[in-house]
């Protein structure tokens, strides 16, 4: 009972850090929150999320993407630009990646207001790759 009450809390904390911070706030800037703020829910999605973890700072600017060029070529994650789904999720997580290290540049616009603590976007990259492949 106790590890599917772990699994359960898990779940719903990864999904509220999902929800709250990196869409909401990261990608919508549905609301406002000073350094600190911002800074202790980067650290409480990096738990919640575990290896799992997403950058908030990858995951806003690709979604204001896909708002800005929903089913067209240019959206990073339209499944009618693939050749199926496993291609699609490929050319998601290439774009992801870009975005993330840094080796794509799009308009001003997408970049305005993202989140951006290089220690925690750092650490959550190596760790959350470490841990996928078995490293650590």
């Amino acid at each position: 009972m106790i590890i599917l009450a772990f699994f359960l809390a898990h779940w719903y904390l990864s999904l509220f850090a999902q929800t709250f911070f990196l869409h909401r706030y990261a990608a919508h800037q549905m609301f406002t929150m000073n350094k600190t703020w911002e800074k202790i829910f980067y650290i409480l999605t990096f738990i919640f999320q575990g290896s799992s973890f997403l950058s908030p700072r990858a995951y806003g600017i690709m979604h204001r993407l896909h708002h800005a060029y929903a089913d067209t070529e240019n959206d990073p994650h339209s499944p009618r630009y693939s050749d199926n789904l496993f291609d699609m999720m490929w050319k998601t997580k290439s774009i992801y990646n870009d975005i993330l290290k840094d080796k794509a540049k799009f308009d001003k616009k997408f970049y305005k207001n993202i989140p951006n603590w290089q220690f925690m976007e750092r650490l959550g990259d190596t760790w959350a790759v470490r841990v996928g492949w078995g490293v650590l």
